[in-house]
């Protein structure tokens, strides 16, 4: 359950963030220019802390498991970031097997 709502913490917190650029973008003709640069700017910056930190608390949730042989582990951050995914798999290099496969996210701690 503590991992779930790592999951789900990170996706409001890019939703919010990207709702705060909308409506910053969404004001820029009824603001003056020097105002709407701001806006924009401080949504931006706001939208890539709200990335990290949703990359962190996802990443921080569960294990993978290996296609090929099975075992559980923790992939490395770099691994995890720029790994192709779906929603429940990542394409990871296995650290028992070394071997690459999708594999699939575990939430437990077994």
């Amino acid at each position: 359950m503590k991992n779930l709502t790592k999951i789900l913490l990170s996706v409001c917190i890019i939703l919010i963030s990207l709702i705060l650029i909308m409506i910053s973008a969404s004001l820029f003709e009824f603001l003056p220019i020097d105002w709407s640069i701001m806006l924009v700017v401080l949504g931006s910056i706001t939208f890539v802390i709200a990335l990290i930190v949703a990359i962190l608390l996802d990443y921080s949730a569960g294990n993978y498991e290996c296609k090929k042989c099975g075992k559980r582990f923790k992939p490395t951050l770099g691994a995890y970031v720029w790994g192709a995914h779906t929603l429940t798999t990542r394409y990871l290099k296995c650290p028992h097997c070394k071997e690459k496969s999708f594999c699939k996210r575990r939430l437990s701690e077994k």
